[in-house]
């Protein structure tokens, strides 16, 4: 058994990471350090959570000042959009990913009837079809192009004047067919029937202070490209609506990262400092795509870092998510458990052989300050350490954003002139 100060100190190397902490204070300790280390490495980072908080925001500021990266730190808050950059996550993004996870917003609106493939398959098509004429759009524009059979008629005209006979085109006719009346034309009745929720949802994203936010066509933020030339994000994807919905958009913003990390993967040069992402609500990576975060192939891209409470708060969020995150993470970060239960708990991961001093195991993990951990990696190398030691000084007492450049976009430039929406 190896005694280190801090396991987690080589930046350039080790894959995805568990962190637990039932008391949160040595957890959010070790997380500093490890965003200091990273930023000093100058690797990329991108912290993911509901809101902008403080003293992580602090944390990322004195640490691109310490390693003279301030113009690298880019910051989405929808809270405050007048210092927020912009960024649009349903812009680059594949077509059957952004399709499946908008058509999230209509699942959960308590009828299954409304989500059946060919509901979906228009959606992608119009998408595919945006992409193939290199079309900027927004969340505002999805909405009014499944409502108004005007725009989805004249973005077909486009794409068959410029692209005539190419499979996408063949694709938006077949997915038009459902939507056609008697006569053969697009029916508004049959849109609304299906799409009406859909609408509502995605005006209600790209108008008002998420508007400023999301509704552009070239974003400050895009998300490949930031992790290519090791930016450092701070993203809040804050909860909308109520139940199984409100995390809808985190949704749509973990499959925006896991399509950008397969970008960035098929590419054979690795970057020197693997990207860092930091989950810091678990709840808020309760998603299928952040099993493709967290899958092997990904980590000479990205690791990923996922904290949460314990693995009874991560099994609350979803037993699935809590598998994948222990079947999958390299290495299990355990700060002082509550209980001899628990304890006995995390022993099952640091002595899986059930090898003797099992009982003097359990003691150590109750004795540890609230700043002290244990960490398994691989599922055998067991090290100590202490978050207290990777404290940076604080240089700043109050976090002072100044207010982004905005982007003029001309008018009617991209999906606008179909749909007459005004992009931000």
């Amino acid at each position: 058994m190896n005694n280190e100060e801090n396991p987690m100190a080589d930046v350039a190397t080790g894959g995805h990471v568990l962190v637990l902490d039932e008391r949160i204070t040595g957890q959010e300790q070790l997380i500093a350090g490890m965003l200091a280390k990273q930023i000093s490495a100058g690797g990329a980072v991108i912290v993911l959570g509901a809101s902008i908080e403080e003293p992580m925001l602090l944390t990322l500021l004195n640490a691109c000042n310490l390693a003279g990266r301030e113009a690298d730190l880019l910051v989405v808050n929808p809270a405050k959009p007048a210092t927020s950059h912009t960024y649009n996550p349903v812009l680059h993004s594949s077509p059957a990913n952004i399709a499946s996870q908008v058509m999230n917003f209509i699942a959960n609106q308590d009828d299954s009837a409304t989500n059946d493939a060919g509901t979906a398959r228009l959606l992608e098509a119009i998408i595919a079809c945006l992409q193939l004429g290199n079309i900027p759009y927004s969340f505002l524009d999805l909405g009014m192009f499944v409502m108004k059979p005007d725009a989805i008629a004249a973005l077909g005209e486009f794409i068959g004047e410029a692209y005539p006979g190419s499979e996408v085109l063949r694709g938006l006719h077949a997915a038009l067919q459902p939507f056609r009346d008697a006569e053969g034309n697009l029916s508004p009745s049959l849109l609304k029937a299906k799409y009406s929720g859909l609408a509502g949802s995605m005006c209600m994203l790209g108008t008002g202070r998420l508007g400023e936010i999301f509704n552009s066509y070239k974003p400050d933020l895009v998300l490949h490209e930031a992790i290519a030339s090791g930016k450092v994000i701070y993203l809040a994807a804050p909860y909308i609506g109520r139940g199984a919905a409100a995390s809808n958009l985190r949704r749509i913003v973990i499959a925006n990262l896991a399509d950008a990390v397969g970008r960035l993967a098929e590419h054979d040069a690795a970057p020197k400092v693997p990207a860092l992402a930091l989950f810091t609500d678990a709840g808020g990576c309760n998603d299928p795509c952040v099993e493709r975060l967290l899958a092997a192939e990904s980590e000479r891209v990205l690791r990923v870092w996922i904290s949460s409470p314990s693995l009874d708060d991560l099994g609350r969020e979803s037993i699935d998510l809590r598998e994948v995150c222990l079947s999958r993470a390299r290495s299990l970060v355990f700060f002082r458990p509550n209980t001899e239960a628990t304890a006995q708990l995390y022993l099952k991961f640091l002595n899986q052989d059930g090898a003797p001093g099992t009982g003097a195991l359990v003691e150590r993990m109750l004795a540890l300050s609230a700043t002290q951990y244990v960490a398994v990696t691989d599922g055998s190398q067991v090290r100590w350490g202490d978050a207290g030691a990777t404290q940076l000084e604080t240089k700043r007492s109050a976090v002072e954003l100044p207010r982004p450049k905005r982007f003029f976009h001309e008018p009617l430039t991209g999906a606008a002139q179909f749909t007459q929406t005004v992009p931000v």
